[in-house]
C-alpha cells in the first residue's frame, strides 16, 4: 500500500513540474499557436479582435482572454503594458491551441505583440 501511495505522489509531483508556468523560460521561449489579428474593441482582461490569418484555418472575430501571465510585447519585442495597445492595432497572439467553444470563440494569450 505504501508503495501505491509512493508512485502515486511521484507521478503527482512529476506532473505539477512538467505543467509550471511556461513563462518561467522567458519571452523569447513562449511556444503556442500564433494568429494574426486586428484589436476592433479593449476591455479590462479581454481583447476582441478580428483574426486575419494563423496557424489554423481561423478567421472572424475572437475573443482573447488576458491574464496576469500574459506577456504583453512592442513591435521590438520589449515589455509593455496591455494599455500601450489601441484599438486597430495588429498583433500576433500566441495561445495554447485550446479553444473555447462560444461566440465569439475564445482563447486565453500567453504573449501578444504588436507587429510593424
Amino acid at each position: 500500500m505504501k508503495k501505491i501511495i509512493h508512485i502515486s505522489l511521484l507521478m503527482l509531483v512529476t506532473s505539477l513540474l512538467f505543467s509550471c508556468s511556461f513563462f518561467e523560460r522567458g519571452v523569447d521561449n513562449i511556444t503556442g499557436v500564433k494568429m494574426i489579428a486586428e484589436i476592433k474593441a479593449i476591455h479590462q482582461n479581454r481583447i476582441e479582435v478580428e483574426v486575419v490569418s494563423g496557424d489554423y484555418e481561423a478567421t472572424g472575430p475572437y475573443s482573447v482572454i488576458t491574464n496576469t501571465e500574459t506577456v504583453f510585447l512592442n513591435a521590438e519585442g520589449t515589455r509593455i503594458s496591455m494599455s500601450k495597445f489601441k484599438v486597430g492595432d495588429t498583433i500576433e497572439i500566441t495561445y495554447g491551441g485550446q479553444v473555447m467553444l462560444s461566440y465569439p470563440p475564445q482563447i486565453v494569450a500567453r504573449k501578444i505583440q504588436l507587429t510593424k
